[in-house]
């Protein structure tokens, strides 16, 4: 009797000493086949009790953390050469994780609204590839499917479906809801550099800009009235929503409306990017702008979305590449085009995909491969190092010169040309200080250059544009048959 009284309080203690502790847990973007970013320091975080120590193993390095009085831990390691077979990632604290079949590698996250979210199973072929994959098993997905929070979620609140997974007929319902931009880039960076890649798709249908910025960004930016105002609005929009659903007569056959995260202000950013910073990632490709119809807002917003990346995911060089709105109905998409344009100038380690050419007149261009191909011109060029003609023309400087504008764009390679049947560049026009643009017709005098001819009745020009219509018909390219970007510029006397 006594041996079991003492077995029992023995046992007793075993137990109340293991409750001291929580069990380490890792942050939810780590998962078996992740991609670790390459020549970085890999960070690697999560949470236990405070005061355990954690440590962590991979590639034969380790490193150590003691959990905060928050229990939060955090470990950097030292960075890694591509690594192209998989191996162990191992957290060990009161509790052993082992991640398995872990590459290092590219790693490129991508965002925005539904251009960015479009996904595979919206086009026939890519969803073939999802159910019978043809992709490398060295390229890797995470996929946060959309949806957002009022306040911040934390690591580990992150959608089930959500883990580094490989395009395979086992991923085959969740592979079919990735991205056709993110896949498509990934398969041309893999092709390009024969490196592990791995692709982060955080991206709602519908997001404006606002929403992908935290409160601390929006300040910063001087827009947090704005950001007031649009939540009220967003408030209202829903109410109206719920009235519609009240007074319905049979409310059993409608669901009760959902809220519009994706436009309230820090919406998006709380539940989808909040979870997964500061994961170590090489860079952004962004997609996004139908939402945002005030153009004046977006040039303040968008300098203050990139300095935010670059804080939350450390790296004040992150570089960032948008893509332009392409040609559609939406007459008011011209202002968003060219504020899209000059910020390419205005934000450092940035650059904008012109897509004014792509004739499909659709929200959803269907066809991503041009996209794709403009991004990772960009992105190949500026990280690296390969030689390619990789940003549009973009107007330099606009001079009078008798009866003509001389318009001198950068970015020409080696030269201007016309694409198509016509021996004059279409889309130009003139104004006056009135701001009444007249079609003007236009040549390519030089390289890199444009003479746009005054139109009669303009007797002091002041304002050239180009493409400034909802669907313009684009022929002025450069040598690396990428088209002119949209603009419009006073002219320099």
């Amino acid at each position: 009797m006594k041996i079991n009284n003492l077995l029992m309080g023995a046992l007793a203690l075993i137990g109340v000493g293991s409750s001291l502790f929580a069990e380490v847990k890792p942050a939810g973007i780590f998962t078996d086949n992740m991609v670790l970013q390459a020549n970085v320091p890999i960070r690697v975080w999560g949470t236990a009790d405070k005061g355990e120590k954690v440590s962590v193993e991979f590639m034969g390095t380790n490193a150590s953390a003691v959990a905060d009085d928050n229990g939060y831990w955090r470990v950097d390691l030292p960075a890694q050469k591509y690594v192209k077979e998989g191996v162990d990632l191992v957290v060990q604290g009161i509790n052993k994780i082992i991640f398995r079949d872990v590459l290092v590698g590219e790693v490129w996250l991508g965002s925005g609204q539904s251009n960015m979210e479009f996904q595979m199973r919206h086009v026939k072929e890519l969803d073939n590839v999802a159910k019978d994959p043809k992709i490398p098993a060295n390229i890797r997905y995470f996929l946060i499917k959309a949806h957002g929070s009022p306040v911040p979620e934390d690591m580990h609140n992150l959608p089930e479906s959500a883990g580094w997974k490989k395009y395979h007929r086992d991923n085959y319902e969740i592979t079919r809801d990735v991205s056709v931009l993110l896949t498509l880039f990934a398969q041309k960076m893999y092709a390009e550099l024969d490196v592990p890649i791995g692709v982060i798709s955080v991206a709602y249908g519908g997001a404006n800009l606002e929403t992908w910025m935290n409160e601390k960004a929006i300040a910063e930016a001087g827009m947090t009235e704005h950001a007031k105002k649009l939540l009220n609005t967003c408030r209202s929009w829903h109410n109206d929503d719920v009235k519609r659903w009240d007074a319905h007569k049979d409310r059993a056959t409608l669901r009760f409306p959902r809220l519009n995260y994706e436009s309230r202000p820090s919406n998006s950013y709380n539940a989808m990017m909040n979870p997964i910073i500061p994961y170590s990632i090489r860079g952004v490709l962004w997609y996004q702008g139908e939402m945002n119809s005030g153009p004046e807002n977006y040039i303040k917003l968008f300098p203050y979305y990139a300095k935010m990346m670059r804080e939350i995911f450390e790296n004040p060089k992150l570089p960032i590449y948008s893509v332009q709105l392409p040609d559609y109905k939406e007459n008011h998409w011209p202002k968003t085009r060219d504020v899209q344009r000059k910020l390419a100038d205005i934000v450092p380690n940035t650059g904008v995909a012109i897509t004014i050419d792509g004739n499909e007149i659709d929200l959803h261009p269907r066809d991503k491969t041009m996209v794709v191909d403009r991004l990772s011109r960009m992105v190949l060029a500026d990280n690296y190092g390969k030689k390619l003609v990789s940003r549009s023309p973009m107007p330099d400087t606009l001079k009078l010169k008798g009866d003509n504008v001389e318009v001198k764009f950068k970015n020409t390679y080696k030269g201007l040309k016309l694409k198509g049947d016509g021996k004059e560049v279409n889309c130009f026009e003139v104004a006056g200080s009135d701001k009444k643009f007249v079609k003007a017709s236009a040549k390519i005098a030089t390289k890199s250059s444009v003479k746009v001819k005054i139109p009669n009745g303009i007797a002091d020009p002041q304002f050239v544009r180009y493409a400034w219509e909802a669907d313009p018909d684009v022929n002025l390219y450069n040598s690396g048959d990428l088209p002119a970007s949209p603009f419009e510029e006073p002219i320099t006397k």
